[in-house]
């Protein structure tokens, strides 16, 4: 079936903070020492198709002090000539034009598909009067925003600002726009989480950061409510995109659970068609067989 990861970060060592790149040594030596010094879009193509990964969101993040900086024009510029990749922009709370005038030009002037925030490492709160406007414009143009949610090892992060609960007013006075709780709360407000989902119809959850054997434990519900939840890996904070995917293909769902979670979801979120590619691997399956 596709796959869609909803949650990738491209930069160099030259983007991150030191506590960023330890860490990334450690979880996955290969892009330490194949793409920390310059990173390509090609070059994740290939990954990607490695992977057997056939979109990719790929995050911009304005935390220069916690993880880093990574601009939307980095981001557009990296995407530019391939749907293979689709740009997520971020704006920034403590300098430049105000937070709407730079979701203006990240939506409408350089074309990204959604935003991207990060309270906990950029130290706000998502109800922040001057984020209103912002989520007003990414409901009328119908485009998703992720936020953070849960703890961080970074240096610098600020945890209090990671409970999804300070997204409930935002899912109550917006409930148009596409909320994605990026790591559902992990660990301590999992449940907070998965409640939220059952309260509004206008919230996910991104999988990204989760272990993909506990889902059944975590997430009591996710079958019944299959249709909120989307694969996400924080990639390259892991190894292997595909090994994370394949987890999941053996947890003990049901088939159009697993389909939801790895593609359908974040497909209609995205706003992209991949049945012709489902269609064409099930072709190709049956002749092999």
């Amino acid at each position: 079936m596709p796959l869609i990861d909803f949650h990738v970060h491209v930069g160099t060592r030259h983007n991150w903070t030191p506590s960023v790149m330890s860490y990334f040594g450690r979880m996955n030596p290969r892009y330490v020492s194949e793409m920390s010094e310059e990173i390509t879009a090609q070059g994740l193509i290939d990954y990607l198709d490695e992977e057997q990964v056939d979109r990719a969101v790929v995050l911009a993040e304005y935390a220069p002090k916690t993880t880093g900086v990574v601009t939307n024009e980095f981001i557009v510029d990296f995407c530019k000539g391939t749907d293979r990749l689709i740009p997520f922009g971020c704006v920034c709370l403590y300098e430049g034009p105000e937070p709407v005038v730079q979701a203006e030009r990240c939506l409408n002037e350089l074309g990204c598909r959604g935003l991207k925030f990060l309270p906990t490492y950029a130290h706000f709160f998502p109800d922040d009067l001057r984020l209103l406007p912002v989520y007003e414009l990414a409901q009328d143009l119908d485009v998703p925003v992720m936020f953070h949610t849960g703890t961080s090892i970074f240096q610098g992060s600020r945890i209090k600002y990671g409970n999804p609960l300070l997204l409930d007013d935002i899912a109550e006075d917006f409930p148009r726009l596409a909320i994605v709780m990026s790591h559902g709360g992990r660990p301590f407000w999992y449940a907070e989480a998965e409640w939220l989902l059952r309260r509004h119809a206008n919230m996910l959850i991104d999988l990204a950061g989760i272990p993909p054997k506990q889902l059944p434990q975590i997430f009591p519900h996710l079958e019944q409510l299959r249709d909120r939840f989307v694969f996400g890996t924080d990639w390259p904070g892991i190894s292997s995109i595909a090994t994370q995917a394949d987890k999941i293909r053996g947890l003990p769902y049901r088939p159009e659970t697993i389909e939801a979670l790895l593609w359908q979801n974040a497909a209609r979120l995205l706003k992209i068609d991949l049945s012709p590619l489902q269609s064409s691997r099930r072709e190709t399956a049956a002749i092999i067989l």
